[in-house]
């Protein structure tokens, strides 16, 4: 079953929220979801879930457990963590297409956000497809400034596990190289990307943007 949204509804099934750690994602599902009364999901819950259950997937669970296993990961050259973000969101590629097709197919809208959330994900053969009619949209928030990155950091590690500061200088680094091949991935898939700052105004301009 598929249908086009009705006038009174914003004209997607499935928005897709991507872009690094620390970029407003999570905040902003859930603005969004509770504005428009639709239900959302972080992609990290099917990274944890398929982790747990050791399941084999079309491009590798591998990249699943990579930031999890080693307690010195932030230790890594930043190119590297760079990389096995990229592959984590690979990973998750097709799990996170069955998805989008489940809810585009019956009609049943859904705010999915995350980091494993690629550009890339829009040019698989069902998900091309599905956006092609609008019924799904995406949106990528890239903050262009290391020293930013660093700042939500050091703020989310005063609520959890402290990272020693060489680690988080190491962590801020690979997310802005990440933050940089999302840009260069969403424009060459044609995707938009949006800068977080200012945070006031990030809702109205994600909602012209997938409008």
């Amino acid at each position: 079953m598929n249908r086009t949204p009705g006038n009174n509804e914003p004209g997607w099934y499935v928005l897709l929220i991507g872009g690094h750690s620390g970029s407003g994602k999570t905040t902003l599902a859930k603005e969004i979801g509770l504005a428009l009364g639709r239900p959302w999901v972080q992609a990290d819950d099917l990274r944890l879930a398929f982790r747990r259950a050791e399941a084999s997937l079309p491009g590798g669970a591998e990249a699943l457990h990579y930031f999890d296993d080693d307690p010195h990961v932030w230790q890594k050259d930043p190119i590297i963590l760079r990389d096995a973000l990229v592959q984590v969101g690979q990973a998750l590629s097709a799990p996170l297409e069955a998805v989008i097709e489940n809810h585009v197919d019956t009609c049943d809208p859904i705010v999915i956000e995350g980091e494993g959330i690629l550009p890339g994900l829009l040019r698989r053969t069902s998900v091309a497809e599905r956006a092609a009619t609008g019924s799904v949209r995406s949106v990528f928030l890239v903050e262009p400034d290391a020293s930013e990155i660093l700042i939500n950091i050091r703020a989310r590690d005063r609520e959890s596990t402290p990272h020693d500061d060489s680690e988080r200088h190491t962590e801020a680094k690979a997310k802005w190289l990440f933050g940089q091949w999302i840009v260069a991935e969403a424009d060459r898939c044609g995707l938009h990307v949006i800068e977080p700052r200012p945070w006031s105004t990030l809702a109205e301009r994600v909602a012209e943007s997938v409008a």
